[in-house]
């Protein structure tokens, strides 16, 4: 049998109840040795740990060798639990008996006899003589009670996922299930070693931000990604635990180090597609997914999948779910340093490209994601800012005298506009839009009847306003009030969204003063607001020029 098999404990409480009939079980049940449940097939691990608590029962299960014809299944359990069958050698000479607790991935030594557990292959097994002294870690947690011993070695798996690749931008998302016990043990010795360094916290910080030296420019964001967690977590453990301070600051360095160092076993990853491309043990510290790159560039995770199919950033792995994908930080990098130069101070306004109002985007039919395109190569004045406020947070600006040369220079490219995306550009609904074609407010395209003309559209906007609820974002009829009571003049056409909402008014712009202008809250409106930089640091970047 493979070394991936464990003994049902279905098949094994079956076997315990034929022998003793149900009967037995039942007494032993109402006597609360085991929980009661629906079906007796429904038995779980725990319940027949209980049964062996019964001595008679574990005498005769191992006197008449009743575990010796259980079914043994291939995998089973949880992601919690070993592939592998682990065992106390002196437990099961003694009773026969492979307890499920031992298959806990955390669990790797037994209380009882104070020696580590092994792995076999098959069970039952009849002469066994591998064994192996307690670690430092082990002889700790005998001096804990089981509770905390248990609760101990669950937060010591958790640490070891950070001490593996500590200085990488994705924390490493083990296998541990695939682990031999002994490759469990030594990873955990070296977790509780490092743990048992005063200064760690420091060493680990520093190794970090020398390995990424290189995005200094890149702020704090960058530099620090992932630290806080990995310092919550060893001060939370060093700070319950009473641990004995007897690591030197070179022995936890070079632990650190080993970790990342270490030969990459790509079976034991669960993010295969990070090893799409060729890579070494360092290549592999600068890979980041979409949602830290997201977060370094100051752009919508959407935006992502548009920049890198333009080829402007490298990605290694590219997936409609962009916190899934992965690139090169030292790619992303070099891309910024060929778009981006450090500037002192600018003059012109600036707006976050995550602060445009969305139906700027509609009416010019312009998306998001071409907007960071430009804005990254070029083609649009951007400034790139890092620690812009005191969470560390970084953002892609555009300029707003670039924005409106590119709103002008996709308005006037704009082509035949099917009625879809003319309702979606001018904020209306279907029944207006057939309104206002009716009332030739617009016209249909010559060549397709399903199409509005563009230069309709053009000119419709030109010499009208409009006012709805979904473009002005508030309520048309108090807008359409603010007017007459201003001077009084009165729209040219006026319409209901819907039976129970705001009207759809329009005004002919040659009938209204600068003042009734004065009084609308239009879509532009949001550009008036200031964005201010909260950090006293703030590093800047501007695009280079166009040639």
């Amino acid at each position: 049998m493979s070394s991936n098999n464990f003994i049902s404990p279905f098949s094994a409480c079956a076997v315990v109840a034929r022998f003793y009939g149900f009967a037995t079980v039942k007494k032993l049940m109402l006597s609360n040795a085991i929980q009661t449940p629906t079906r007796f097939e429904l038995y779980a691990h725990s319940h027949f740990e209980k049964l062996l608590e019964n001595k008679q029962i574990k005498h005769d299960i191992e006197q008449y060798k009743l575990l010796d014809c259980t079914q043994v299944l291939e995998k089973g359990g949880t992601i919690n639990d070993s592939d592998h069958i682990k065992i106390c050698p002196h437990c099961y000479q003694e009773t026969g008996i492979q307890l499920y607790q031992w298959q806990h991935i955390e669990v790797t030594s037994c209380r009882v006899h104070e020696c580590s557990l092994i792995n076999v292959k098959n069970l039952p097994l009849y002469d066994i003589q591998e064994s192996y002294d307690l670690l430092s870690f082990e002889r700790y947690m005998l001096c804990l009670s089981e509770t905390e011993s248990s609760e101990f070695a669950e937060k010591l798996l958790r640490f070891s996922s950070l001490l593996f690749r500590p200085l990488d931008f994705i924390q490493a998302k083990i296998k541990f299930q695939k682990f031999s016990v002994q490759q469990i043990r030594f990873l955990f010795d070296d977790a509780f070693k490092v743990l048992s360094c005063a200064s760690v916290s420091d060493i680990w910080k520093h190794l970090l931000l020398k390995h990424r030296a290189q995005f200094e420019k890149c702020g704090e964001l960058v530099m620090h990604h992932r630290f806080d967690e990995i310092a919550n977590s060893i001060y939370s453990i060093q700070h319950e635990y009473n641990f004995l301070k007897s690591t030197e600051e070179l022995e936890a360095k070079t632990l650190l180090l080993k970790y990342h160092d270490a030969h990459i076993d790509k079976a034991s990853y669960v993010s295969t597609h990070r090893f799409d491309s060729k890579f070494d043990s360092q290549s592999f510290s600068y890979q980041v997914d979409g949602a830290a790159l997201s977060e370094f560039l100051g752009i919508n995770m959407k935006s992502l999948s548009h920049v890198a199919q333009q080829n402007m950033f490298d990605a290694i792995y590219l997936c409609k779910q962009q916190d899934k994908s992965f690139y090169d930080m030292r790619k992303v990098a070099e891309a910024l340093s060929k778009s981006f130069e450090l500037v002192s101070e600018c003059d012109d306004k600036f707006l976050k490209v995550s602060d445009v109002p969305n139906g700027i985007y509609d009416l010019f039919d312009l998306s998001r994601d071409e907007l960071v395109s430009c804005v990254l190569n070029s083609h649009v004045d951007g400034l790139y800012k890092i620690n812009t406020s005191i969470e560390r947070v970084n953002h892609l600006y555009v300029s707003e005298k670039g924005l409106k040369q590119l709103l002008k220079e996709k308005w006037n490219a704009i082509d035949e506009v099917n009625k879809y995306d003319a309702v979606r550009m001018l904020k209306i609904n279907a029944d207006v839009l057939s309104t206002l074609i009716e009332n030739e407010y617009l016209k249909l395209s010559t060549k397709n009847s399903e199409q509005i003309d563009a230069d309709s559209i053009r000119e419709f906007v030109s010499n009208y306003l409009i006012l709805n609820r979904k473009a002005n974002f508030e309520k048309a009829r108090t807008c359409e009030k603010r007017i007459t009571g201003c001077c009084n003049v009165q729209p040219i056409f006026q319409i209901y969204m819907d039976p129970n909402r705001t009207d759809f008014v329009l005004y002919d712009k040659a009938h209204l003063n600068d003042c009734c202008m004065q009084k609308l809250q239009s879509r532009f409106t949001h550009f008036s607001k200031s964005n201010i930089d909260l950090s006293k640091d703030v590093i800047i970047f501007r695009n280079k020029r166009r040639h």
